[in-house]
């Protein structure tokens, strides 16, 4: 067969297919697929399916799917001829102390700290050490999450949160001396104050040692402390936890919600720090009708969140974390602009761990195989180079921030406000309190005539 006649043939093996694919469009009574319709995406379809499946509400890892209002709608300003930017020689302070007042407060070298995430519940215990030592080498915090304290944990990690949970897991007052800070647990953004239940024959052995709990026995979170009667009553607890562990930082997180409400109970328990977490945070296994349905997104909240604060009198007395959705350098910043003191990362801090591990699960296995407790690769987790890599994405973004603060012209990552951004809509704008950028902005030296 000569060059021509190939050609020829597969024109025809073409023109065949294309009037086969014809003559079936033309026989069918509708083009138009399910995932075409306005709000059938490919995701929701899939969940529709696994509750058609199962009949049980649908859980899934990691955060919202949808697309909410966020810190990409703000852009810093930079500063170039009425005021100038910081040279690169000029240092940028990036220090955070959290709980000023309290007889040891927790001091770290950035604001960017990592989040609670549970052993067992979420994580495998090499994941958890990973973050832990990464913490210590980025010279910053790690959060217990729910799991409670892990001795190995605190062992890694030189400045170590206790998350105090409505479950009890691992909270033990004799433990509250060796921890750096303890943050009360009442709601989180994926799944607001809802309870859960580990059923017993899900619990692995030791899991169920460090829960402390019997052969048989299922682990139970409530949907709130069940010694908790009023809100007044978390004053207690705060003074209780607050001498148990000799002075170090208290305070309470919950879900972005009825934030002024929740903030007044705070101001009234005497805490030390506010963790609010936005309808973006991630989880290891929530539900996804309150990850997808329940919640304040976070740039929301943060503005709401400090003006409520600066309107008690409080604000220099109760630093604020934030954290849910918060992707990178530009976002922390952002964040700390609006009010926030320090932030916390999960998700990033996940993929920084694993990004350069992917290799070790077949194509297309869900990253989470090497983090999560009931991972099916989690044994094969690096946990010396997960480290170095979450650690080095601390560093990297610290100094993205400097750079940022730098190009607006501050010596101090908290000295960045939101005169330092425009807006880019008008809903953003007045979400935030933060210019437009599409209107003139105020002269602040009145300018000096013309001359003619």
């Amino acid at each position: 067969m000569d060059q021509r006649e190939g050609a020829a043939m597969l024109e025809g093996l073409i023109k065949q297919a294309v009037d086969e694919v014809f003559d079936r469009l033309s026989k069918m009574q509708s083009v138009k697929h399910l995932f075409m319709v306005d709000g059938f995406s490919f995701l929701r379809m899939g969940a529709i399916g696994e509750r058609a499946r199962t009949g049980q509400p649908l859980s899934e890892p990691y955060g919202s799917t949808r697309r909410f209002l966020d810190f990409n709608e703000l852009m810093f300003l930079p500063v170039q001829l009425s005021r100038f930017p910081l040279d690169n020689h000029q240092a940028v302070k990036t220090d955070v102390t959290i709980g000023k007042r309290a007889t040891r407060p927790l001091r770290v070298s950035t604001p960017i700290m990592i989040t609670g995430m549970a052993f067992g519940s979420a994580l495998s215990k090499k994941a958890k050490i990973a973050l832990a030592k990464a913490s210590t080498l980025a010279n910053t915090a790690t959060n217990s999450g729910e799991s409670g304290f892990m001795p190995e944990e605190r062992e890694a990690a030189a400045n170590y949160i206790v998350q105090w949970n409505r479950g009890r897991w691992s909270n033990r007052m004799e433990d509250l001396p060796k921890v750096d800070a303890v943050e009360i647990q009442v709601g989180q953004g994926a799944e607001g104050s809802l309870g859960n239940r580990v059923k017993a024959e899900n619990i692995r052995e030791d899991f169920r040692v460090h829960l402390g709990l019997q052969p048989g026995q299922d682990a139970v979170r409530p949907a709130r402390f069940r010694h908790i009667d009023d809100p007044s009553q978390f004053k207690g607890m705060v003074d209780e936890l607050r001498e148990a562990s000799g002075g170090a930082p208290i305070g309470l997180k919950f879900a972005a919600s009825r934030i002024e409400e929740d903030c007044e109970v705070a101001i009234q328990a005497g805490v030390d720090f506010i963790t609010i977490d936005g309808a973006q945070g991630g989880s290891g296994g929530g539900r996804e009708v309150t990850i997808n349905n329940a919640g304040v997104p976070l740039v929301y909240a943060i503005p709401r969140a400090h003006r409520y604060l600066q309107e008690r009198g409080v604000r220099d007395q109760i630093d604020l974390i934030v954290t849910g959705g918060l992707r990178d350098a530009g976002d922390f910043l952002k964040a700390m602009a609006l009010g926030a003191d320090a932030v916390y990362i999960g998700e990033s801090a996940l993929l920084a761990m694993i990004f350069h591990q992917l290799e070790k699960m077949p194509p297309g296995t869900n990253p989470a195989q090497l983090f999560l407790y009931t991972g099916e690769y989690a044994d094969q987790l690096d946990v010396d180079a997960g480290a170095q890599a979450v650690a080095n994405f601390i560093k990297a973004s610290t100094t993205e921030m400097q750079l940022l603060a730098q190009t607006v012209g501050k010596d101090d990552l908290h000295k960045v406000d939101r005169d330092d951004m425009v807006a880019l809509s008008r809903e953003i704008a007045e979400i935030t309190g933060v210019q437009l950028a599409y209107m003139p902005q105020e002269i602040r030296t009145p300018p000096v005539p013309v001359l003619q």
